[in-house]
């Protein structure tokens, strides 16, 4: 190929990236998903708001973003810089600006962003490998700008007019939770609050690595384990409360808390509610607001109607890996009882308390030292909601586990248990 056939060729490659970035944003703007995931290469992903792999994946983020209002808005970019890779064939780079307006708690915002993108040339059309966007937002102000940063949390916060509010949801009365104490009684209390669907042996690798230096206590959510089954809905702040009660009852008065996604979620209202109590709180593929939340109501009649089994096959995939169902069936399969064996109202009942969970204005409140532990590869919180709490809570810390799901501290027990001993040690007097 000739000089002047490369530098054509070349102009080509840049012309066909800038109509494929115009693409994007067109069926962004016009909700055409699949149009949008047609765009990426088969197991493309997006990473910035969220993390999403694959056609099936992608379809849902973004449809995920129009539930919420985001993509209502003229979705613009800026400033596209394209590289064609010297060295790889039919693969190039490219970085761009994005500008969007927003509305984050009915005050005009705007998105400022920057997409970095890694494209492959397949069968003679460009696609998407990886589409990186980061976010900060901007707010008038009569004196300037107001900066911050626009998270996943922010999008789902996007307002409105015809938005409905949910109705506060009274606490369900006193439950007395079923609870395991181990380790020294003398030593640092150490709390830890399961998730959805599991009971206190989610964290039987935590005990045998902690017990000897921590008086650890484990606690069963209402339905599971060999707690009792009020009447539902519950909330988190009366399943807050019954655990204050349980530690009153032990004689506990400070401690330190950790729990998995429910049980963060918990962990997060007690750090509101009762900072004097806590000596660190660890969070773990929890939430400030979790995801969907008008889809847990009917998540809970679901459940109400064909009992927790009907949730089991979705867990592969949700609660570990696909890989770690292959090289640790056993271990899975034990987490896929505790879920069997958990009765259809207490699952129903905290996928209620879920549904109305809402801390993300009292977040940068919470003082107590705070690490939050994501899954990389979590679809139910994803990575950039732990990031979140991380960087808004006054004293946070961010870990992510690589090749992880919804339970991190089951499929890698020794990189959880790492991160913990060094937050625990370095917040224990």
């Amino acid at each position: 190929m000739t000089t002047l056939e490369q530098r054509l060729a070349r102009l080509e490659d840049h012309e066909a990236i800038r109509a494929l970035d115009a693409r994007y944003c067109r069926a962004l703007d016009d909700g055409d998903w699949d149009n949008l995931v047609d765009l990426f290469t088969d197991d493309g992903e997006f990473v910035g708001l969220s993390r999403a792999i694959g056609h099936t994946s992608l379809r849902r983020f973004f449809g995920g973003l129009a539930r919420n209002g985001l993509t209502a808005y003229w979705h613009h970019v800026t400033n596209l810089e394209i590289t064609l890779d010297a060295t790889v064939p039919d693969r190039a780079q490219a970085t761009s600006l994005l500008w969007q307006p927003c509305v984050q708690d009915g005050v005009a915002h705007i998105a400022a962003g920057r997409y970095t993108d890694d494209l492959e040339r397949i069968d003679g059309h460009w696609r998407y490998r990886s589409k990186r966007v980061s976010f900060d937002y901007f707010m008038p102000l009569a004196e300037g700008w107001d900066h911050g940063r626009f998270t996943l949390d922010s999008a789902a916060d996007t307002y409105y007019p015809h938005d409905a509010h949910v109705a506060a949801v009274p606490d369900h009365p006193p439950v007395e939770l079923h609870h395991q104490v181990d380790g020294p009684d003398a030593a640092p209390v150490l709390v830890l609050g399961p998730s959805l669907g599991t009971d206190l042996h989610l964290f039987d690798a935590q005990v045998a690595a902690l017990a000897d230096t921590y008086r650890i206590v484990r606690y069963d959510l209402p339905g599971h384990g060999n707690s009792p089954t009020p009447a539902g809905p519950y909330t988190v702040t009366g399943l807050a409360r019954d655990v204050l009660a349980l530690l009153d009852r032990l004689d506990i008065d400070q401690f330190h808390y950790a729990g998995v996604s429910l049980g963060g979620a918990i962990g997060q209202q007690l750090a509101v509610d009762h900072p004097d109590r806590l000596h660190s709180l660890t969070v773990i593929a929890s939430a400030a607001r979790f995801a969907e939340p008008s889809s847990w109501p009917e998540r809970a009649m679901n459940v109400r109607a064909q009992g927790t089994q009907s949730m089991i096959g979705s867990r592969p995939g949700t609660w570990f890996t696909h890989d770690f169902v292959h090289t640790n069936n056993s271990e899975a399969t034990r987490l896929v009882k505790m879920l069997a064996e958990t009765t259809p109202a207490g699952y129903a009942g905290c996928c209620e308390a879920i549904a109305t969970f809402d801390l993300r204005q009292q977040l940068a409140d919470i003082t107590v030292p705070t690490l939050a532990i994501a899954g990389a590869d979590d679809p139910a919180t994803p990575p950039a909601m732990l990031e979140t709490i991380a960087n808004t809570v006054q004293h946070g810390r961010y870990v992510i586990i690589e090749n992880a799901a919804h339970l991190p501290n089951a499929e890698h027990p020794r990189l959880v248990n790492e991160a913990l001993v060094e937050h625990l040690s370095q917040n224990t007097s």
